[in-house]
């Protein structure tokens, strides 16, 4: 399946997703690279298992949930904490009023020469929140699935 930038639903992310990949050298990775395997498995297994189709696939290295008949990613894990869903913004609301959020600030590891960061899905989109293992993950997942048919 090809995703790309051309779907206005996935361009802000794809954008993010390259430059990451040139950064740490992910541009052809077809394996989930630099994510935490608890975080792949959130998304692909737990919460891709409610949903009417498979619809995982990697993107310059990442964990994605997309739509296969739309091409439109709807989830994305990365790193070892995060995973965002792209949510109607009714849904959106919601969520957020049960404890998602829309910034995440990953500590620093001075020992890995890792310095502590900021990512705030507004680089991405308005349309995406942050999960944490919340309850009612799975309706959410659902919601981004039907979400995904916005072009």
């Amino acid at each position: 399946m090809t995703v790309t930038i051309e779907i206005p639903a996935n361009a802000r992310l794809l954008e993010y997703f390259g430059s990451r990949a040139r950064n740490y050298n992910y541009a052809n990775v077809t394996e989930p690279h630099g994510t935490h395997p608890d975080i792949v498995m959130r998304i692909w297994d737990e919460l891709g298992k409610v949903l009417p189709e498979d619809c995982h696939a990697v993107v310059y290295g990442s964990p994605v949930l997309l739509r296969p008949s739309t091409g439109v990613i709807f989830a994305f894990a990365g790193g070892t904490h995060t995973y965002a869903f792209r949510l109607p913004p009714d849904v959106r609301a919601e969520a957020i009023k049960a404890g998602a959020t829309r910034v995440y600030h990953y500590r620093a590891y001075p020992a890995l020469n890792v310095e502590a960061s900021t990512f705030d899905l507004a680089e991405i989109g308005d349309e995406w929140v942050f999960g944490g293992w919340l309850k009612g993950e799975e309706d959410l997942i659902r919601s981004a699935y039907d979400f995904a048919t916005d072009l």
